[in-house]
């Protein structure tokens, strides 16, 4: 009303909102303002006073919200002295907004209040929430008694409490990763870790990459909560030999004196499963994850009482047309999980079950090892026997010897081999 009366229209309506008038057919299912006004230049002014407060809106949105802790239950005595103290052991606080709302889904009118926080310490948010989520805190004197909800802000959230997470495939905890393995040509793509994004910017990044060899693409990830860059990524460079240079230069000499924070490099286990059985594995991780007809999905999804599950890439064919959009181009696994704890139950599924695949490489890589060895030891053999394997006197050789069969060497290769 106060934007219309600015203008000067006859009315000002948000439509395609929930609970809002105006609107229909496609329209309604986006939001949208519907003015009644007398000129084309009333039209136009409204709509430019329009942008300037959703722009106020969208930046109050990034300084206070974006990014930030949300601390829900607390009672109306507490003000934002008392949030100082219930956030003071985890560094303090650099911002706090307090507002109210209605609960989602809930009889009662009344609104409740809530804080958008954010910490001086960015990285002791996973501490605070863990420590404080449904806690009892205060110290029943100047701070009243109460037991919080504290979680992140969630970028793609809903009311009821769900939220959408991504987790790339290199970025799960890989205990067993097959090392014995050797990178062919075909791995081109490494994952770097502790990138040091408070010095560097991304072309800065891309600068120092490239002085291993021509890279074809730099991949920052971001943070599920606040779409700022981790300090990992992936860098794809156009050959191998390249690569390796990296990887050898990221590499510390000594593992004692490595540090925790300096900068990382391994090879993209994203890459080795998007090429399917052509990677160094000779196996396929995908087949494997996804299972027959989609069970193994199924399974992760009942396991960790997910509502919806993705794996997702670039170059993955993606029927469902609800899945949300791509992270990036390497392979990352997207759930909707009904809220942090189920979120934090699946990432550990996912590396348990990340963790019985690779057994099943290594595996398979010590079966192909030792057929290997088999078949040379039995290529000497045969090749310092002259070419001709000795059987009994005055009979043919690999003939049976007293009733005995042939040497094992003369039997067929073990069923299935072929597909190894």
């Amino acid at each position: 009303q106060e934007l219309a009366r600015a203008v000067g229209v006859g009315s000002l309506a948000i439509g395609g909102a929930a609970g809002s008038q105006g609107g229909s057919g496609t329209e309604a299912a986006h939001v949208h303002f519907v003015m009644r006004c007398e000129t084309a230049a009333q039209a136009d002014q409204c709509r430019a006073l329009l942008s300037a407060e959703l722009a106020k809106v969208y930046e109050a949105y990034s300084r206070e919200v974006r990014g930030s802790l949300v601390l829900r239950g607390f009672p109306a005595s507490w003000s934002e002295k008392g949030l100082k103290f219930v956030f003071a052991p985890f560094g303090g606080l650099a911002s706090v907004a307090l507002e109210e709302e209605i609960p989602a889904e809930s009889a009662d009118p009344t609104p409740v209040r809530l804080a958008y926080v954010k910490l001086r310490n960015e990285s002791a948010m996973e501490k605070a929430v863990s420590n404080l989520h449904q806690t009892k805190v205060g110290d029943g004197d100047l701070v009243e008694d109460c037991v919080v909800s504290c979680q992140h802000w969630h970028l793609r959230g809903w009311s009821d409490g769900g939220l959408h997470v991504a987790f790339f495939v290199d970025q799960l905890a890989m205990t067993r990763r097959p090392l014995e393995a050797e990178p062919g040509p075909e791995d081109r793509e490494i994952f770097v870790q502790n990138l040091p994004l408070q010095y560097m910017n991304r072309q800065q990044l891309q600068e120092y990459f490239e002085g291993f060899g021509e890279v074809e693409d730099l991949h920052l990830v971001t943070s599920l909560y606040s779409d700022e860059p981790t300090g990992e990524g992936y860098v794809r460079f156009r050959s191998h030999r390249d690569a390796q240079r990296c990887i050898e230069a990221l590499t510390p000499s000594s593992p004692e004196e490595a540090d925790p924070m300096d900068l990382t490099g391994a090879w993209s286990e994203s890459e080795r499963a998007l090429q399917r059985k052509e990677n160094c594995y000779r196996f396929n991780l995908i087949a494997e994850l996804v299972g027959a007809d989609g069970s193994g999905l199924q399974r992760l999804k009942t396991d960790a009482k997910l509502q919806s599950i993705w794996v997702m890439a670039e170059s993955l064919q993606q029927k469902d047309k609800t899945a949300p959009p791509l992270r990036g181009r390497q392979m990352h696994i997207v759930a909707r999980a009904p809220d942090e704890a189920h979120a934090k139950a699946f990432k550990e599924l996912l590396e348990r079950t990340l963790e019985d695949i690779h057994a099943k490489i290594a595996d398979r890589i010590e079966k192909r090892r030792r057929k290997a060895e088999a078949a040379a030891a039995a290529e000497k053999a045969e090749s310092a026997n002259g070419g001709v394997a000795a059987g009994a006197p005055g009979q043919p050789a690999g003939a049976p010897v007293n009733g005995q069969a042939a040497a094992a060497w003369n039997a067929p290769p073990a069923a299935g081999w072929a597909a190894q």
